[in-house]
Parts: structure tokens; sequence; C-alpha cells
């Protein structure tokens, strides 16, 4: 099939209907880490990476659709022709594919779709109603195999920012570039989808640290290019400091450049054992999602040199915030021990932080045992609704809670948090403030530099402290806002009018943000629709693809896999 056209797409929003889950949708913040913090929650939509990457990958021409509704999906069928559609799904919203098989049949009837992401750990005869082709691997690979591209062809990273999460509805103008640096995640905890859909095998796409090194400053080239204000960058990577020699790489080009970076990534207690505060601070991350899960949940992934509080101390000293993830599920836990480690992570004080039920995804260890054992309830066994498959559901029995009671437990948790701790934008700007203070005299350039830039953060996010003043959840975490202002003039000096101009205009923000909330209006994505050119290949051959009527056809090669979803996933099995 010469010059084939292809058209790749998540699905289709609104998100958050009837019966749906809540956690499931075009963010990641809001739905599944400050959740219960109302108008202090972080709104970002995300990206499904993975279908830019794989468009950016081919040397066909196609189009990426990200969260189209069903008229403008509709639309795009009518205007144009395509060989292929690719839609990338989760488990939670295999409904939404059935219904776009529907209106695929009726407006292109003799396009071949394909099926790909975590919701191919579905079987066979359950998605091949649905696709003609289904991938579960490693999404570039499979597609260039499919189109008689070079499959061992590099891998280009594609220019695809995001929007930096906003608050009180008012939406900022910088960008936050995106880097995937590897697939999968060799820690193979019993829950987790990402681990186990790659047999528990890391596969990079960013080999040596010079090379992301020289990425990050190519993703700011193109976003000169393009106009936009690069604030940061998000490094899709399960575990990014295991693989310390790439990590240590990265540390020495960053220290040649000489500027500082702001980074959000992802690591172990393990992984980040391997340096020191002062070293992971130098490569430049802000904001690192680490786990927890349990005290007694056995993974090794929480056994580093350092104790966990000392690893927080330090890494918070340095300015560098951290997203903590707890898991609630486990069998020895009962109320009071779920408590009890609410009280260690409360006490570790994290920025952020997710709580999630042990969840038995389709294709982990934890989902055949509790097949095997007979422990899956009835109600998802024999007719299972995936529209709750998200990790905000417990779907097998427990010996101290049922399912409404889990659920119920979780939802008082994230309550709990944000009560004890505050809301997470103010300890965000916490830890950076306490980042400029101890790093302004650093005996190194480079940590001195990012005390600068922690101080313009810190300067620019002081107006939030006055919707914290007034609408915190509760008096102390009101006093402790009205505190946190103070130290700031007095470490920075007092605001200007026009600052407080900006603090007061955060309060009116605050009630439009409350009131968009309660009546449901503007929290839905809008489309984002990016085309993108045929890739030239040189030393690849062209070789005709011969599609077969037989039906459905299983490849067993890449899943279009969506690193904003693997992200969430590994880091707690989100999605």
């Amino acid at each position: 099939m010469p010059n084939p056209h292809i058209l790749f797409t998540t699905v289709c929003r609104p998100f958050g209907g009837e019966g749906e889950g809540d956690s499931v949708g075009a963010e990641l913040f809001h739905p599944q880490i400050t959740r219960e913090q109302g108008i202090f929650s972080y709104r970002q939509v995300v990206r499904c990476w993975a279908l830019d990457y794989i468009a950016h990958n081919i040397e066909s021409s196609s189009v990426v659709l990200h969260y189209p509704s069903e008229r403008e999906f509709v639309r795009e069928l009518k205007k144009h022709r395509y060989d292929f559609i690719g839609i990338n799904f989760v488990v939670a919203t295999y409904h939404k594919v059935k219904r776009m098989k529907q209106l695929i049949e009726i407006y292109a009837p003799d396009t071949k779709v394909i099926l790909g992401g975590y919701g191919t750990v579905l079987s066979d005869e359950e998605l091949s109603p649905c696709g003609d082709f289904i991938c579960r691997e490693e999404g570039i690979g499979f597609m260039r195999k499919l189109l008689g591209d070079n499959p061992e062809g590099p891998i280009m990273h594609p220019y695809a920012p995001i929007d930096a999460p906003s608050v009180f509805s008012y939406p900022r103008r910088s960008k936050v570039a995106h880097i995937t640096g590897g697939l999968g995640c060799p820690n193979g905890c019993d829950f987790c989808c990402t681990s186990h859909f790659f047999k528990r095998k890391y596969i990079p796409f960013v080999k040596s640290g010079e090379e992301l090194y020289g990425l990050m400053l190519l993703m700011k080239k193109e976003a000169e290019k393009a106009g936009d204000d690069i604030s940061g960058f998000i490094l899709i990577d399960e575990d990014f400091f295991l693989h310390e020699k790439r990590a240590r790489e990265f540390l020495q080009c960053v220290r040649e450049g000489g500027k500082p970076l702001s980074i959000m990534g992802f690591g172990s207690i393990r992984g980040l054992s391997k340096f020191t505060a002062d070293e992971i601070a130098e490569m430049g991350f802000e904001v690192i999602w680490t786990a927890f899960e349990g005290t007694e949940s056995g993974f090794h992934k929480l056994k580093g040199i350092q104790s966990i509080p000392e690893l927080y101390a330090s890494l918070k000293s340095r300015g560098i915030a951290l997203l903590t993830s707890m898991i609630i599920g486990f069998p020895y836990q009962d109320k009071e021990q779920v408590m009890k480690e609410f009280n260690i992570i409360a006490e570790l004080g994290p920025s952020l932080w997710q709580v999630l039920i042990y969840f038995a995804f389709p294709g982990t260890p934890l989902h055949e045992q509790m097949v095997r054992e007979g422990r899956y309830l009835p109600k998802y066994s024999d007719n299972p609704d995936y529209r709750t498959f998200d990790g905000f559901s417990m779907h097998f029995t427990h010996p101290y809670f049922t399912a409404d009671e889990m659920k119920n437990l979780q939802r008082e948790l994230f309550r709990k948090y944000y009560e004890t701790l505050g809301p997470s934008l103010l300890r965000n700007l916490r830890v950076w403030f306490e980042g400029y203070r101890s790093l302004r005299n650093s005996s190194k350039k480079l940590l001195r530099l990012r005390a600068e830039e922690l101080g313009k953060c810190v300067r620019g996010g002081a107006a939030a402290t006055y919707p914290a003043m007034f609408f915190g959840p509760n008096k102390e975490r009101r006093e402790e806002a009205k505190a946190f202002l103070r130290d700031i003039e007095n470490e920075m000096g007092p605001l200007s009018a026009k600052e407080r101009v900006l603090c007061w205009a955060t309060v009116p923000l605050s009630l439009w943000t409350w009131m968009k909330s309660r009546l449901n209006l503007f929290q839905q994505p809008k489309l984002l629709r990016i085309q993108y050119p045929p890739t030239p290949a040189p030393r690849s051959e062209r070789k005709a693809v011969e599609l077969h009527s037989s039906f459905p056809v299983t490849i067993p090669a890449a899943g279009t896999t969506c690193p904003s979803y693997s992200c969430a996933v590994e880091s707690k099995n989100a999605e």
C-alpha cells in the first residue's frame, strides 16, 4: 500500500460521564493527585504522547487527534480518507472505543482499525470486534513493521509541549516540554501494569546522558521557533535514577552547560539513593514522583541506602518537591494500620500525594492470583464493568474492608492529607522557598543559579497565599499561609503595589473557579489536531504491506502505549 494515510487518536471526550470513573480523563493532577483540594487543584491537560511519538517516527503522513468530541471525530472521517485509524485507550475507556468503532463503520467502513495502549491487556475475544490489528508492545516498532518502514531506525523525539499547570482559572502562558526517556520498568511490582505490559523489561528511548541533555537543548530551540516560553520539562521514565550511568552522564552535561534546568521526573527510593541531594538538584529536578506504597508491601524499589525520612529531608532542603504515592488495600492493612501509614507519610511532608487502591489490573501477577484464588467479586468477574478499572475501586475480597468501605476510605485520606498538609500549591512553593534559602550561598555556581530560579518561582507564586488565607481547609492552614507570606517578604522584600493587586485578583478568580466546578462548566479538554508530514528514511526500503481479510489479526509487536498514562500507572497504577 503506497503512501498510506493514517489517523492516530485518543478516545473521544467527554470524560466523567454516568458510570465512568472520575479518575480517568485528559488530566493527571486534578483527578488523581490534587482531587479533594477544590479551588487549589492543579489543572493541566496532558497529551497522549505515544501518538505524537509514533506519528513523528513513521515515513507516512499522519494526523493526530487529542481528545476529539464525537462530532469532531466524525468530521475528520468525512473530510479525509484514512487507510488506518489507530486508537489509544486504557481498560477503563474501552466502552468509548466501541462507540468509535461504530462511527468508523458508518463513515469510514474500508479503514483498518489498530488498537493500542494498556487497554490491549484485554483478550483477543473481547477486542477483536473493534480492531483489525492489536498491538501489545512498543508502538513505533509496531507501526514501522506494519507499514514496511525500517523497524530498527533511530527514534526521533517530537516537540509536543503542554500548557504548564494552572490554578484559580488563571491560564499560564508558559509550556512544559516532554521527553520520553524510556518505557517499562524492571521493578516488577505485582500490581503494576506498566512493568508487566513490557515483561519487566526497560526499553530505552534515550540511551545516554549526553543524548538527553542534547534533546533538552533541542526542545528549547524548537520552542523558540514556535514562539513558546518553556518553563520546564516532564521526563517520562519510570525510574530514571535506577539507570545510574546515564544519569551521571546527564549530570556532567548539565554541569558543563552551566545553566539550571527545571524537570519533573520519577524515581524510586532505591534509585534516588544512588545520588546525593546536591547531585539531583544540580540535574535540575524540582518535582519527583516517588513511591511509599505501604510499610509492609516489601517491594524492592523501596530499599535504599538512606532511610526514607533522611532522603525526603535532604531533597526538600535543595528545593525538590516530592509527590508521594500510597496504596491501600494490601492484605495486612486494617483501618488502624492504614492510619499509621497515613501519619508516617504526613510526617514526611510531601508536597503532593496520591492514594490508590491495591488494584488487580489484567495482565499482572496480582490479577492472576486473585482469579486463581477465586477472590474477584462476582460483579467484576462475571460481567465486568471496565469503566471502573482505574485504581479507584476494589474488585476483590479483602479481610478487613468491603469495596464501598475501601472507596470511602480512599476519599477520606485524600481529604485528610489536604486538611493536614494544606494545598499542594503552597507546599510546592514552600519547598522551593527552602531550596532558595539553603542554596543561594552554595559553593557550587550551578546551585546558586538554581536558587535564583527557585526564588523567582516563589516570588511569582506569592499571590497564591491570598486564596489560602481566605479559603484554606481550616484555621491552622490559613494561618500557615499568612506566616508563609510574611517569610517571603522578610527574605525577599515587601510586595509591590502591582503584586498586591495580583494577590487580591486571585480572590475573585478563586470564586469563579469554584463556580465552574460546581456547575460543571469548562471542565472538558479541547481538541488538539496535529498534522505530521512524512518522515524521510533514505536508508530504509519501503515495502508494500499486504492486508489480509482475515479478522482479527493480532501482531505480537508494539503497543501504542501512552507515556502520560504510563507514568500514572507505574507511579501507582492510576490508569
